[in-house]
């Protein structure tokens, strides 16, 4: 919408009062209203369709049966079932050997920012950091990217990475390549954050009004026991499932993000799926 709304005057149309203003607050209490009402939607949905909806965390007791620890302090209980299948998904993934990387947030803080950081730096080269990238640089906020390599989006078709990193430094957004490394992140007396990083330009420090880390997800799979009764998982964490999902243990199934197959965004198709599957 801010970028329509700044080449209407090239059609003809002329905005009452010139350039257009922005507020923070509405678009994300809005948005805010609109998942609450669609949430709504989905949990009157599973109503509607007899499904009993336990509001908990799950924990394999064994292969087969799982105990359910309830949000509201209802006593635990235990089910047990033929057929399991585990979709759980993942959660934004924080480098705690950075001093001080509490200080930045995640894609979940982003949603829950009331006014809009005037500068902000965001570290990650995947679909995530770069959306939020365009979307607050297309806002008016001050916005830096720092990426491990020389470009982003690495698993993209390589002529989009090269139009996008052109596009992207066009339009102003400040993209620090080879930062591979943060020593540290300070919080000073009126909130604002200093970085020190290392980049291609070398050593050196930035003042921002709010840090974003997008480095990638983990797989919630820490409470499940997955190991103890067997589940194989790779080295991420993941559920290791064949190509019709099954797990390593007979009645345990699981689909979705934390199965490191095929992710909620973007990417490079899994062998498993080809573009024809994914197609289709």
């Amino acid at each position: 919408m801010a970028e329509h709304l700044r080449d209407a005057p090239e059609y003809g149309f002329h905005l009452p009062g010139g350039t257009p203003t922005f507020d923070w607050p509405t678009l994300k209490h809005k948005r805010d209203a609109y998942i609450k009402r669609l949430n709504g939607i989905y949990e009157r949905n599973l109503e509607k369709d007899k499904c009993d909806y336990l509001s908990g965390t799950a924990t394999f007791v064994e292969p087969g049966k799982v105990q359910v620890n309830f949000l509201d302090g209802s006593p635990t209980q235990t089910f047990s079932a033929k057929h399991v299948c585990v979709a759980v998904g993942g959660r934004p993934n924080l480098p705690a050997s950075i001093p001080g990387y509490e200080h930045g947030i995640t894609s979940d803080g982003f949603f829950e920012l009331e006014k809009q950081p005037k500068r902000v730096a965001i570290v990650g080269a995947g679909y995530i950091a770069i959306e939020f990238a365009g979307i607050f640089n297309a806002l008016g906020s001050e916005t830096h990217l720092f990426i491990r390599q020389d470009s982003f989006l690495r698993t993209f078709d390589t002529m989009l990475q090269d139009v996008l990193m052109k596009e992207y430094e066009s339009v102003g957004i400040k993209i620090h390549k080879q930062a591979k490394s943060f020593s540290k992140v300070e919080k000073l007396e009126d909130g604002t954050l200093r970085i020190h990083h290392d980049d291609s330009l070398g050593k050196g420090t930035l003042e921002v009004d709010s840090l974003i880390w997008a480095i990638g997800r983990v797989p919630e799979t820490d409470e499940l026991r997955l190991k103890e009764i067997g589940v194989e998982t790779d080295d991420k964490g993941q559920i290791k499932v064949d190509e019709y999902q099954n797990s390593s243990v007979p009645g345990i199934y699981s689909i979705g993000d934390v199965t490191g197959q095929v992710e909620l965004t973007p990417g490079t198709p899994h062998p498993a799926y080809p573009i024809s599957w994914l197609r289709n």
